[in-house]
């Protein structure tokens, strides 16, 4: 038995992370990894206190790894809805009389550390949408959508978003199919066969698309145009080729 539901993630406020540094632009690009999603809808937790810096995944998602899978959330593809707002603010972090000391490279007590003075970001603000898939093995779907919560909190700054989810039917099939959506380059054991797309991001990449060959569960009715629902590895499981 299996469920699945769509998540929908509308931003209610400024969300920040970096994703990417660019000179002195720190950019929060349109992307939640599910390494910040299991710990966001509470199916997982770490340290409060983290001294090692060493990433504990693995450990945190054990126990519901393999009955629970969420995808990373992208940007709806839903009429007038997806990446709506983006926000873009300098920070200056020198003080009240800009006096600075200029030191030599060679004597600069900070050169070895990321403590910048001043630069941008780019964040995401109110009213972003986006899209993330819930499986859930072993479950109704009354108890997958118990699981999840109302509102999240995402980024450095714990921005919050609300929850929406909207059951799907889910189909088992198996053959060559086409990824309907992004997933963990980590979150299957099937090798993509052609029409390979990757991000970069950290610190996972994403598959943003790809043809597989092997079993996979269909999410959703086919569409009256005659399209596939959802495609999905079937084995899809969180950081599976690192457990």
């Amino acid at each position: 038995m299996m469920a699945a539901l769509e998540v929908t993630l509308r931003t209610q406020g400024e969300i920040w992370f970096a994703s990417r540094e660019v000179g002195r632009l720190a950019d929060t690009e349109p992307y939640f990894l599910n390494t910040a999603l299991y710990y966001a809808f509470g199916f997982a937790s770490g340290r409060y206190v983290d001294r090692l810096f060493e990433p504990t995944y693995l450990d945190d998602t054990d126990g519901v790894s393999e009955e629970l899978y969420v995808t990373p959330a992208t940007p709806s593809d839903s009429t007038g809805s997806g990446l709506a707002n983006r926000i873009t603010s300098t920070y200056n972090t020198s003080s009240d009389d800009y006096a600075t000391i200029n030191y030599s490279a060679q004597d600069d007590p900070d050169a070895k550390q990321n403590l910048p003075t001043y630069g941008r970001r780019r964040v995401l603000g109110h009213g972003n949408e986006l899209t993330c898939y819930l499986l859930g093995r072993g479950l109704s779907t009354s108890e997958l959508e118990s699981r999840v919560p109302g509102y999240i909190r995402l980024g450095k700054k714990r921005g919050k978003a609300r929850v929406e989810t909207e059951p799907l039917d889910v189909s088992q099939d198996t053959g060559e199919f086409d990824l309907g959506h992004p997933i963990g380059a980590y979150d299957t054991d099937l090798t993509p066969v052609g029409n390979l797309v990757t991000k970069r991001m950290r610190p996972t990449p994403l598959v943003m698309q790809a043809s597989y060959d092997g079993t996979y569960v269909e999410l959703g009715p086919t569409n009256l145009d005659g399209k596939n629902g959802v495609q999905l590895p079937a084995d899809a499981t969180f950081l599976k080729t690192k457990r």
